[in-house]
């Protein structure tokens, strides 16, 4: 049974409304200013991948590790004030707050598992009151390879003391439903305004909700509580 529920942030607690896509842009023109060969970067690829891809790429060149931190430093960089931007006009997801609240009453532990940065996350969760739903949010800042890869979610699940097989992500995205697939988590998808049903079924998930209606009968069943 589930015992703690991970969230991602953008598109899933609150309505998508970061630009993505110029996140990516800008990633890429940093990443070949600081010497990445442009052909192993695309557009078509996740921001992560693509900056994992350079990192491994720089590391061939002979880059050591606390260069490449400093690396990953500088590119995050670059998007930030694309993300406190965002921040400062969080709109909720219908029916979060009576979600997460059940959750809490049913004793479920919860956490913020997202590829923001943590000063963008705090932003989000003040305005928003989740706050005081969430002890545990856990950023890009905790980790070096944020989702798709699975880093944030073990060390979430590492940090609360829950076992993966007794924990879900949710998440709007297919990075989301690959990077809970690798930790061996529950993968669960919830549709937004940039992800819909048919991607987030390529991309794994076991379950795919709607709206926060269906997420919640979905949770019932793993968590045990109808």
């Amino acid at each position: 049974m589930v015992r703690l529920v991970l969230f991602d942030l953008d598109g899933t607690l609150i309505e998508f409304n970061y630009n993505y896509s110029q996140a990516k842009k800008l990633i890429i023109g940093k990443l070949i200013e600081m010497g990445v060969e442009k052909s192993i970067l695309s557009e078509s690829k996740p921001a992560s991948v693509n900056l994992e891809e350079a990192i491994a790429f720089m590391r061939n060149k002979g880059l050591n590790e606390d260069q490449l931190r400093a690396l990953r430093r500088k590119v995050y960089e670059t998007i930030e004030p694309l993300e406190l931007e965002a921040a400062e006009k969080p709109i909720l997801k219908n029916g979060i707050i009576e979600l997460v609240e059940w959750l809490r009453e049913k004793g479920i532990d919860m956490a913020v598992c997202t590829n923001n940065c943590r000063k963008a996350s705090k932003i989000i969760l003040e305005k928003t009151n989740l706050k005081i739903f969430f002890k545990y949010v856990f950023t890009r800042d905790d980790v070096d390879r944020i989702k798709p890869f699975p880093d944030l979610i073990l060390k979430a699940c590492n940090a609360i003391g829950t076992q993966p097989d007794n924990t879900a992500h949710v998440g709007d995205s297919p990075v989301d439903i690959m990077a809970a697939r690798e930790a061996g988590v529950v993968p669960i998808g919830i549709v937004s305004s940039l992800w819909g049903i048919e991607k987030l079924k390529e991309a794994g998930a076991e379950y795919i909700a709607s709206n926060t209606y269906e997420l919640k009968i979905i949770l019932s069943s793993l968590i045990g509580f109808f």
